[in-house]
């Protein structure tokens, strides 16, 4: 459980850094016309058209806050019998049919190394 929480973690994304004028490059980029864009990271303000049209994003919740009441074995169990429901058995005959795929890979397998061996201890013995 643990490592799927670690997982679904996503990292946040460190400062961006320009190619051409990294930091500690000593310098700053040679034109600076534009005054920089400020954006808004108050709920309050205004976003522009682009919030007005797809709405405000909702704050993930982290894994570690949706843990399960109760104890963990509890959870464990339930857990596994909701994956058990969702799984969809064979009937009869997918079952008879993968039997038979599997005996005939066997048999051909046992053939072909049977085949193998033979031939070999013949090679074996003639060296000798």
């Amino acid at each position: 459980m643990a490592r799927n929480r670690q997982r679904n973690r996503t990292p946040r994304p460190g400062p961006r850094v320009d190619p051409l004028f990294p930091q500690g490059a000593g310098g700053k980029p040679p034109i600076e016309d534009d005054p920089p864009v400020a954006f808004a990271d108050s709920g309050d303000e205004d976003l522009g058209a682009a919030s007005a049209a797809f709405g405000r994003a909702e704050p993930a919740v982290a894994a570690e806050q949706q843990r399960p009441s109760g104890n963990r074995i509890i959870g464990f169990l339930r857990a596994s019998w909701a994956e058990l429901q969702r799984v969809q058995w064979p009937d009869r005959q997918q079952v008879a049919q993968a039997t038979g795929v599997v005996l005939g890979f066997v048999v051909i397998t046992g053939i072909f190394l049977g085949i193998a061996d033979y031939l070999a201890g013949k090679l074996i013995n003639f060296i000798i």
